[in-house]
């Protein structure tokens, strides 16, 4: 085998090897709107205050929502699987109840309370399109 072929060669499998170790980047950054969160906060006075209190961290049946039991149970999970959740098993009393945008204004509402900023983009109502989107915590 000639020289320039074994360059070649060890560049073709120094490549691979490179992009076989690289990490899979998930996407990080969390978009939703300012009006989500305010349908968020109407809905959420509506279905969920009454477990998980006004505050979303003082409700007598309902656990925290917001601090650092929340963050702790969602840490290293991705938003696809937390919105998940949400749809299988809220409100307990009347599951499947609320529309995936519900879901959405929810969950927007629950981010803002958690120091996380609105900003230009609306948050997808689509769980499979938030499970490549990790939660920050």
């Amino acid at each position: 085998m000639n020289i320039l072929r074994k360059i070649r060669l060890l560049s073709s499998v120094t490549t691979c090897a490179v992009l076989v170790n690289a990490p899979i980047h998930a996407q990080t950054s969390i978009n939703f709107t300012a009006a989500q969160v305010e349908s968020g906060k109407a809905k959420y006075k509506e279905v969920c205050q009454i477990c998980h209190g006004s505050s979303l961290a003082n409700g007598q049946f309902g656990t925290p929502l917001r601090g650092s039991f929340f963050r702790a149970k969602w840490q290293g999970k991705s938003l696809g699987e937390l919105q998940q959740f949400m749809v299988e098993k809220m409100p307990p009393d009347n599951v499947m109840s609320l529309t995936p945008d519900q879901h959405a204004d929810l969950l927007a509402y629950i981010l803002s309370r958690n120091d996380m900023l609105p900003g230009e983009a609306a948050l997808s109502s689509e769980i499979k399109s938030n499970n490549a989107v990790m939660l920050p915590w």
